[in-house]
């Protein structure tokens, strides 16, 4: 089983943190993951709502990060497709997989519908958008010069440059049943998003798995999940109330700039007039962890609950910790990864290598 960080770079108003400082933080984390044997760094494309993340461009901190870093592998969760030119961005893709020395992978996503007014994109474009980008997108890692002609893009003997080193590992996830029968189709790997137990995605990953064997490829599933770890499982609870509280927070915080949910039905974003993403934020805090939103206690308990996740789940690849919170102190982050490399990862590491010795 490999294990990963996931951070979203929340920083909200209330945190007074300077921006430069979230970034100090966010890579000396990264190298003491890396040291630490975290598989990968995880973290997503987002812009303008600093609440949520001031994640804005995730490729420039991997480049960085690689040159302080040996093993641990970067990947994006997600980057919003109809945000770029798709060609510019292929080329930006190779440079970040030659930076990094081929430790760069990423998932594909339409985006949150509050993005798009921000960047002048109307929202009915959108899922026209991500088809037609990814289409060349998939094009540019893989033909040396290309053509493609489509209703938003129409280009002709297109040769992206620099060539990456390979094809970077490709994911998706989200909230869409399509993304999943799409990744079965295309052999990619899926996320689990850090705002819902297993269970609640338990029928997305039924369809991912069906498509899959349709297709003849491998479930690759990495599940993302929000923590907070100390040696006194009492302490923990006690203290993590307000960071897990403000996450929750921060990941509804955009909703406020969005349309009406008519407007949101008729454009192919129902998801978000449904309710479902506000209610998050209203969900007491005793049972965010009794349903295990989160996972807030001392190794051993924590311990338990990576068992039951693995059994329930066999086609797991990774479990990725999101353990730094909007607000938290730095050094809290840095225990949670402290207590599970030590305490937690060694013992599912010792199970693998049981099972590969003949």
């Amino acid at each position: 089983m490999n294990f990963g960080i996931y951070v979203e770079m929340q920083n909200p108003e209330q945190n007074n943190k300077p921006h430069a400082q979230v970034y100090q933080e966010i890579m000396e984390q990264i190298e003491h993951a890396d040291k630490r044997g975290f598989s990968t760094f995880n973290t997503l494309e987002h812009h303008w709502f600093e609440e949520f993340s001031i994640s804005a461009n995730p490729m420039a901190l991997y480049a960085a990060a690689a040159q302080r870093t040996k093993d641990i592998r970067f990947r994006t969760c997600s980057h919003v497709l109809p945000l770029h030119n798709p060609m510019v961005f292929a080329g930006q893709v190779a440079v970040t997989d030659i930076l990094t020395e081929g430790r760069f992978e990423f998932a594909v996503g339409r985006g949150h519908a509050w993005v798009f007014p921000k960047a002048s994109i109307p929202l009915e474009e959108s899922r026209e958008r991500f088809i037609e980008s990814l289409e060349i997108l998939e094009k540019a890692l893989e033909e040396k010069e290309f053509s493609y002609q489509g209703k938003h893009f129409n280009v002709q003997n297109v040769k992206v440059v620099p060539r990456p080193t390979k094809k970077p590992r490709i994911f998706t996830g989200g909230a869409s049943n399509h993304n999943y029968e799409l990744a079965g189709k295309k052999g990619w790997g899926v996320l689990i998003t850090p705002m819902l137990p297993l269970e609640h995605v338990m029928g997305q990953l039924d369809i991912y798995r069906k498509s899959c064997k349709e297709h003849g490829n491998t479930p690759d599933i990495v599940y993302v999940q929000a923590m907070y770890l100390d040696d006194d499982g009492e302490r923990a609870r006690k203290e993590a109330e307000p960071y897990i509280l403000q996450f929750m927070k921060g990941n509804v915080s955009p909703m406020s700039d969005l349309p009406s949910k008519e407007e949101l039905v008729n454009k192919d974003f129902g998801f978000y007039a449904s309710g479902a993403l506000e209610s998050l934020a209203e969900i007491p805090y005793h049972k965010l962890l009794n349903d295990e939103y989160v996972w807030v206690g001392s190794p051993d308990e924590v311990k338990e609950k990576v068992t039951k996740v693995i059994e329930k789940c066999p086609d797991l690849s990774e479990i990725a910790l999101l353990c730094s919170y909007a607000g938290i102190e730095h050094w809290k982050t840095i225990r949670t990864q402290d207590l599970f490399s030590q305490q937690i990862m060694p013992a599912f590491q010792k199970e693998k290598e049981k099972v590969l010795v003949p």
